[in-house]
């Protein structure tokens, strides 16, 4: 163990992590209308579809899409090992923006500590995700995500994560219309 510069022992392979993460950012475009985009965040069966990486899939989901609702993805791997994140809906613009708190919860949708969730780093306790949605044109558009409370050395990951989630919602958005 070492110390870090709070004070706090941690392991050595974690000890450049920090609660002041740099903010993650992903810009990604599609060959959908805005509107489509949108849509695709805003039902719990659409998230059901794209939300988390290869290998992963959420099978409980509450999604109050509206401001100061509230949700709940609960994910499983193929091993069936399980976790979660949970958290409120600060803001919601149609067709442009989507603010949401971040938090680890457990399998009943209770928000748990990082720790508990045995995820490596120092985590605030909440952090936020934006998703900023833009027109770029008829058939195209854009969404920026902009995550808060990534430790510094997870960022590469959870990264990754996102980049193979946005692939499925690709994917989601390709297919046949959504009935949204």
């Amino acid at each position: 163990m070492e110390i870090s510069p709070s004070g706090r022992k941690q392991d050595a392979k974690h000890k450049g992590s920090t609660p002041h993460s740099k903010l993650l950012v992903i810009d990604r475009q599609f060959d959908v209308p805005l509107e489509k985009l949108f849509a695709a965040f805003s039902s719990a069966e659409a998230l059901k579809r794209w939300w988390w990486p290869e290998g992963i899939y959420a099978d409980h989901i509450d999604w109050e899409l509206r401001d100061g609702g509230k949700y709940f993805i609960n994910m499983k791997g193929y091993d069936q090992s399980a976790s979660g994140m949970a958290g409120w809906i600060e803001e919601v613009v149609k067709n442009e923006r989507i603010v949401m708190t971040d938090q680890f919860a457990n399998e009943k949708g209770e928000p748990i500590s990082a720790k508990e969730a045995n995820m490596p780093g120092e985590w605030p306790a909440k952090g936020y995700i934006t998703f900023e949605f833009e027109s770029r044109g008829k058939d195209r558009s854009a969404f920026r995500l902009s995550q808060e409370g990534i430790p510094n050395e997870l960022q590469a990951e959870c990264i990754q994560g996102w980049a193979e989630s946005f692939e499925k919602l690709k994917k989601y958005l390709a297919g046949p219309a959504q009935g949204h």
